[in-house]
């Protein structure tokens, strides 16, 4: 299934609105963007919907229009997303690292243990540090496998679930904030072999900075992952498996290569387990959701089919002849 304006009108138009939350939220809050990766970046994501539409309309080509008009749309949503994560970072309510590290161990859950084991066991902390950096190009996987296999429509609600879990990471993460679990344990060095010593940090300054009020310049080069409740990385896990579930000979890789990334998201990406779980619970219902969506118009239908069917029927009971 493909329509000329992919991948929807409604996830454009949810560009457009976050694109103006950005503007709005910058003027008010004294952002800026900085530096010139911006243009490059929209460079691109222009090109890409220019290529888009040559081969939607002048040059039909369903999947290569699929494939173009969803990176631009991708590329560009991912920066403006990006920028109101920091925005919405630098609100500096109070941190709630603490009340989920007692979740943790309520479920119990040990994050401590789980980098000790790492470190004892390098090859799991290679395997997970691997995992964890393979998000991207298992983005670039399904673009090219639906698209090769005409799972059009499914690109699309990949497209949707990703818009809808990052927004709501976004929002939750910036009224529930959370230095992440590295930065509140302090792990020793020592402890980081496995995992690779900026495992968890790389968010860490910016993060504070922001909360702190000394970074309003925002420079797209060298935006980080600041959102830690809930993780978008486990979100992304979940709904990156489902995509390419329908997939021959990915769906079993993807499903287990994802299953890792969710679990790399704790030592490598520096998550409580509570924010994992978070994004995973997050990324299952916007699943479900998207499923009710796709199946209630059509039972709608049918429900009106059968009303105006025994509303017909009764009419023409009434109206015949007395015998």
């Amino acid at each position: 299934m493909y329509s000329r304006v992919f991948p929807s009108v409604g996830l454009w138009a949810c560009l457009g609105v976050v694109v103006l939350v950005d503007l709005g939220a910058m003027i008010i809050g004294g952002f800026r963007l900085t530096g010139y990766a911006a243009v490059p970046i929209l460079a691109v994501s222009a090109g890409a919907a220019a290529l888009g539409y040559l081969y939607a309309v002048v040059r039909p080509d369903q999947r290569l229009a699929a494939l173009c008009c969803g990176a631009a749309y991708l590329i560009a949503y991912t920066l403006f997303a990006a920028v109101l994560s920091y925005i919405g970072a630098s609100l500096d309510l109070p941190l709630l690292d603490a009340s989920f590290a007692r979740a943790d161990a309520a479920l119990g859950l040990d994050w401590m243990g789980l980098l000790r084991f790492t470190n004892d066991w390098p090859a799991v902390g290679k395997l997970l540090h691997l995992s964890y950096f393979s998000c991207m190009p298992q983005i670039l996987l399904v673009f090219l496998a639906l698209t090769a296999t005409r799972q059009l429509q499914r690109l699309g609600d990949f497209l949707a679930l990703f818009t809808t879990t990052s927004l709501v990471a976004i929002v939750v993460g910036s009224l529930l904030p959370a230095a992440g679990a590295t930065v509140y344990f302090d792990p020793p060095a020592a402890l980081r072999d496995g995992v690779g010593h900026g495992a968890g940090l790389w968010q860490a300054a910016h993060y504070a900075a922001l909360r702190a009020g000394t970074l309003r310049a925002i420079d797209p080069a060298t935006l980080q992952g600041v959102v830690q409740f809930p993780s978008f990385h486990a979100a992304l896990a979940v709904i990156t498996a489902w995509a390419l579930w329908r997939t021959r000979y990915l769906a079993v890789p993807a499903l287990a290569l994802n299953t890792v990334v969710i679990v790399s998201a704790v030592p490598v990406g520096g998550h409580h387990f509570i924010d994992v779980l978070a994004g995973t619970a997050i990324a299952a219902a916007a699943i479900a959701a998207l499923r009710c969506w796709r199946t209630e118009p059509a039972s709608v239908a049918s429900w009106l089919d059968k009303l105006t069917t025994r509303i017909a029927g009764n009419a023409q009971t009434r109206n015949a002849p007395t015998p």
